[in-house]
């Protein structure tokens, strides 16, 4: 049962944005650009560092339904990469680039001034750009956001097999084109 009254039962972030259709949008438009729009880093990883973000502040409802979506990017063999990580915090699978961002992710998400010259270093120091460490903090940041948007509202998580289909969803059609309502 929701903190608030809801207008609808729907899971997750779902129901606060039937609430406020007007920052739905916008909320929706920003989970769009930075997690589906052309970029550097791969849908796949992005959906990645929303997931570890999502793990790391205890968003259940967050860390699977873009669990899933990452899942449905990466596909069968790569996914398990991603189990890997939830299970364990070891982002080496994914490769140096990927392990330096979600320690970037990690430093951010612990404490808003966790993020030292040294974690750029690394990062840089294998590959990632100027383009995938600020996709990467902006990514851990907006996550943090809408966990705490999801967990401060006490939203409730839909059935566990309701996971599968949400990221396929997510991967085919995206964000900003679901209503608040879907």
């Amino acid at each position: 049962m929701a903190f608030i009254t809801l207008p609808t039962d729907a899971p997750g972030i779902r129901g606060p944005m039937n609430f406020r259709p007007d920052a739905a949008q916008h909320l929706l438009g920003l989970a769009e650009t930075i997690l589906r729009a052309p970029a550097s880093l791969s849908q796949a990883e992005r959906e990645t560092i929303a997931t570890w973000t999502s793990h790391l502040n205890g968003c259940k409802f967050c860390t699977k339904s873009h669990a899933a979506a990452a899942r449905a990017w990466l596909g069968i063999e790569r996914s398990a990469d991603l189990d890997h990580l939830l299970a364990t915090g070891d982002a080496r699978r994914f490769g140096v680039k990927m392990e330096a961002l979600i320690q970037i992710c990690t430093a951010l998400q612990s404490c808003v001034l966790g993020v030292k010259p040294e974690h750029i270093e690394r990062a840089r120091a294998a590959g990632a750009s100027d383009a995938d460490i600020h996709d990467t903090v902006l990514i851990t940041a907006a996550f943090c956001m809408y966990n705490r948007y999801v967990e401060g509202l006490g939203t409730h998580e839909p059935v566990e097999d309701a996971y599968e289909p949400m990221g396929r969803m997510l991967k085919e059609h995206g964000y900003a084109a679901r209503s608040a309502a879907s």
